[in-house]
């Protein structure tokens, strides 16, 4: 098997424990008991330990050589399943955000490495490293149908087993990555500083932060709000499958979409769409014409976004900081932004109404597309 192939199974084990666990959190929660406020909490360690474990794994990663990379993929997913285990067991609210935070951080840093390693190995050609990552998607509908399937006939209860069979497949696919050549010469090291030394670099973090800020509502309780709109687990489950069918169609063709454009235009326009995606959303009452549209979005709020982002961290980080790059990206978007963005989502469900979360989603994606502006033009100088 070549090195890519290998590649693209870890992602689509990967995104099979994120295709089982994002859904349907938050409905096994509120199975246990948990209130909307207390979900968002729940649900916010996935984020939290974004924030402080990928700087952990990226310095890891550029400091190890690259022999040993793989070796602590595969330490760090044994952990994590052994972690997720204790998910069979009752536990207070505390305790349990303690489980799912431990189990987390050791998960947080697996894909900002593997995406550095990819990066790499494509040479930065993005049709090429989107027909790598477009498996991850493939991994997440098979697992999110597959389990949606099954809860609506065997109940919700059931999902730390299936968290167990997915990180045990991950353990598996982690054990197949192959070691890079160790270099003769490695680039000098970087501090964290000097990576952040340069205003558009700043910039680029914080719209990241604000990107995923945007969508922490759609992670952590659009299932739930469906639900609550009457679609049964198996309509939900088909929901995201299109959001996912949509990003992976465009993970194969986007090479069309960044031989047409820039990949700083492209990287902007995608806030815009998620504006519009939060808002139609909002204003949808549950309706399926209009989740479908911004359900396909999901194609430019995730997959075109994601895919230059990755771009942008290969042009704006140092050589010598491609996998700190990847880190800091991780952190401030999937770190930072999701983590209180979740936290942000379920106060808001409380406090006012369900669709308030969506409508403040909105708003940030709007605010995110200022900044990205202001990035383009200092990256420009």
């Amino acid at each position: 098997m070549s090195p890519l192939a290998r590649l693209a199974v870890f992602f689509a084990s990967y995104f099979a424990y994120v295709g089982l666990f994002a859904p349907y959190l938050s409905l096994w929660l509120n199975g246990r008991g948990f209130s909307p406020a207390e979900i968002g909490l729940l649900a916010s360690p996935m984020q939290w330990t974004r924030v402080v474990g990928p700087p952990v794994w990226g310095a890891l990663a550029d400091r190890d050589h690259p022999d040993r990379l793989p070796r602590m993929l595969v330490t760090c997913s044994l952990i994590a399943l052994g972690f997720a285990g204790l998910l069979l067991f009752d536990w207070s609210l505390w305790a349990l955000f303690a489980v799912l935070f431990a189990m987390s951080f050791f998960l947080s840093g697996l894909i900002p490495v593997t995406e550095s390693m990819t990066i790499k190995a494509t040479g930065g050609d993005l049709g090429r490293y989107g027909r790598v990552r477009l498996w991850g998607s493939v991994g997440f509908i098979v697992a999110v149908l597959v389990s949606g399937w099954l809860f609506d006939r065997i109940g919700i209860e059931a999902l730390p087993f299936g968290l167990l069979v997915v990180l045990a497949l991950l353990v598996f696919a982690a054990r197949g990555l192959q070691s890079e050549p160790v270099l003769a010469e490695r680039p000098a090291r970087l501090s964290y500083r000097e990576i952040l030394a340069t205003p558009a670099v700043k910039g680029f973090l914080f719209a990241s932060f604000l990107m995923l800020l945007a969508h922490a509502p759609l992670y952590t309780l659009f299932s739930l709000w469906l639900e609550q709109k009457g679609y049964s687990r198996t309509q939900i489950g088909l929901l995201w499958t299109l959001g996912v069918v949509a990003e992976i169609l465009v993970f194969q063709f986007q090479r069309h979409f960044f031989a047409w454009f820039s990949v700083a235009t492209i990287w902007r326009l995608s806030y815009a769409v998620t504006a519009l995606r939060f808002a139609l959303i909002s204003i949808s009452e549950g309706g399926l014409l209009i989740l479908l549209l911004a359900q396909a979005m999901h194609a430019v709020t995730f997959g075109l976004h994601h895919s230059a982002s990755v771009a942008l961290v290969r042009q704006w980080f140092p050589p010598a900081a491609q996998a700190r790059g990847q880190a800091l990206y991780t952190m401030a978007a999937y770190g930072l932004g999701g983590s209180l963005g979740g936290i942000a989502a379920g106060s808001l469900w409380e406090a006012f109404f369900p669709e308030a979360a969506f409508w403040a989603a909105a708003l940030a994606a709007l605010v995110g597309l200022a900044v990205s502006g202001w990035v383009i033009r200092h990256a420009k100088h």
